[in-house]
């Protein structure tokens, strides 16, 4: 029975690595920074091991991974400069060509936006500003028959 059992020691200490035969196997191959070392054609990466050392031995996929990753920027920094081409032809184009009847517009929306953006006066404002326009009438009899807005720029 002593003999079965030493057997059994003796054949497992030989199929199962023991942790003495693993730390001479890593001071053996050390590893990189990723975990893995790499043998003439072979790399071989612990379980813990990550991606971050190209050009060297990494665990399987990290190549693809950064290639997925560089082609996704490329495609953003592409469409992004799509976009901005588009906005530029969009205001070169406005700059380019702006159109009578929209010039006529603006100057008739900037009047009436002025109109609209003056406050109402109350009847004592309205009072005074008769005084003045009299007063200045009488200084300046020419003015009289003159438009207001022809009055203003003049003054």
């Amino acid at each position: 029975m002593k003999k079965l059992v030493a057997q059994l020691v003796l054949c497992a200490a030989l199929v199962l690595p023991s942790a003495a035969s693993r730390s001479a196997r890593a001071e053996k191959h050390p590893t990189n920074a990723c975990g893995c070392y790499g043998e003439i054609n072979a790399c071989f990466c612990e379980k813990k091991a990550k991606c971050g050392c190209p050009g060297e031995c990494e665990p399987k996929g990290c190549e693809e991974e950064r290639q997925k990753k560089l082609q996704k920027e490329i495609d953003e920094e592409t469409k992004k400069a799509r976009e901005a081409e588009k906005v530029q032809a969009e205001k070169a184009q406005a700059k380019a060509k702006p159109a009578k009847g929209d010039e006529e517009e603006d100057d008739t929306d900037k009047k009436a936006a002025k109109g609209k953006a003056a406050p109402k006066m109350t009847p004592a404002q309205k009072k005074q500003l008769l005084k003045l326009i009299d007063a200045f009438l009488a200084e300046h009899p020419e003015a009289s028959n003159k438009m207001m807005s022809e009055v203003r720029q003049e003054l």
